[in-house]
C-alpha cells in the first residue's frame, strides 16, 4: 500500500500565537520530506482560524502561497494550500467565510475541543457535551446532524479524524459523504472507527483517505498506523481515495 499524497500536514503556520511551539517545519521542509518518502503531492492544512491555541492567521495566507510556489519549483512536489477548519456549531457552521473558501485549494473539517464556538449557547449545547465525553443518543444525533449540514453547506474535501471527541452515526455520515464526494480520514494519530463502522462506510460507497496529520516535517508521509488499520479491517485500495492515485478536490484548479 503506497499513498500518492499526504493531504493533512501542518507547519509553523499552525502555531498562531504560539509560533514554533506546536508545529515545527516549514512548507519547504514538508515538501522535501514528502519527496524523500516518494510522495507526489501534499496539502498544507493548518488549523482553522478559530482554534484558540494554534489557529492560522489570515495575514499569513499570501506569504504561504508564495512559499508554496517556491517549494513546488524546488522539489517538484505539487502542494495544495489547505486548511483544517473547525465545526463551531450544531448547525454545521465552520470557521470559514465565503471569501476564505476562495483562498484555499483543499478543505478539511473536523471537531476540535479548543476551537471557539459560534456562540455561548453553542458552547453549552454542542462543545461541552463533547468535551465531557458524553455519548448519549441525543449527542450522536446532534453531532451527526452537524456534520451532515456542514457537508451540505461547504465544499469539504475531507472530514478529519471522524468520531474522535465527537461521536457520530457513521451510517448517516457515510451516506452524506458519498453524496457530496467527501472523504473520511483514517488519521495517522487518532482512529475512532470500529469494525462495524468500516463495513458501514464501505457499504455506503464512501471513500476513505489516509493521512499523517503531521505536526513536524519528518512525520509527513508517516502513515504506517492507518495502513495497518486498513489491512486489519479489509479496506482495499479501491476504498482509499489516495492509494496509488491522485485524488479529486473541489476547489483546486490546476
Amino acid at each position: 500500500m503506497v499513498i500518492y499524497g499526504d493531504y493533512h500536514t501542518h507547519t509553523i503556520y499552525s502555531s498562531g500565537k504560539h509560533k514554533r511551539k506546536h508545529a515545527t517545519g516549514s512548507i519547504l521542509e514538508n515538501a522535501l520530506f514528502a519527496k524523500q518518502k516518494g510522495l507526489k503531492e501534499i496539502a498544507i492544512t493548518e488549523h482553522g482560524f478559530l482554534h484558540k491555541l494554534y489557529g492560522l492567521q489570515r495575514k499569513n495566507l499570501e506569504q504561504m502561497r508564495k512559499e508554496i510556489n517556491e517549494a513546488k519549483l524546488k522539489t517538484g512536489i505539487n502542494i495544495l494550500l489547505g486548511i483544517e477548519a473547525n465545526i463551531i456549531s450544531s448547525e454545521g457552521d465552520v470557521d470559514l467565510t465565503l471569501n476564505d473558501i476562495k483562498n484555499f485549494d483543499f478543505i478539511i473539517v473536523g471537531f476540535h475541543c479548543f476551537a471557539k464556538s459560534k456562540s455561548l449557547k453553542e458552547y453549552f449545547k454542542f462543545f461541552l457535551p463533547n468535551i465531557l465525553g458524553f455519548k448519549r443518543k441525543k449527542d450522536y444525533k446532534r453531532n451527526t446532524l452537524a456534520l451532515l449540514k456542514a457537508m451540505d453547506k461547504y465544499p469539504i474535501d475531507v472530514i478529519s479524524h471522524p468520531g474522535v471527541k465527537m461521536p457520530i452515526d457513521f451510517s448517516e455520515v457515510a451516506q452524506q459523504a458519498k453524496k457530496t464526494n467527501t472523504m473520511l480520514e483514517i488519521n495517522g494519530k487518532r482512529i475512532a472507527y470500529k469494525e462495524n463502522d468500516v463495513i458501514t462506510i464501505k457499504n455506503a460507497g464512501a471513500k476513505f483517505i489516509i493521512s499523517s496529520d503531521a505536526h513536524s516535517a519528518n512525520r509527513v508521509g508517516e502513515v504506517r498506523k492507518p495502513i495497518n488499520f486498513a489491512i486489519k479491517n479489509n479496506i482495499s485500495n479501491n476504498d482509499i481515495a489516495n492509494m496509488g492515485k491522485r485524488i479529486n478536490y473541489k476547489n483546486y484548479k490546476n
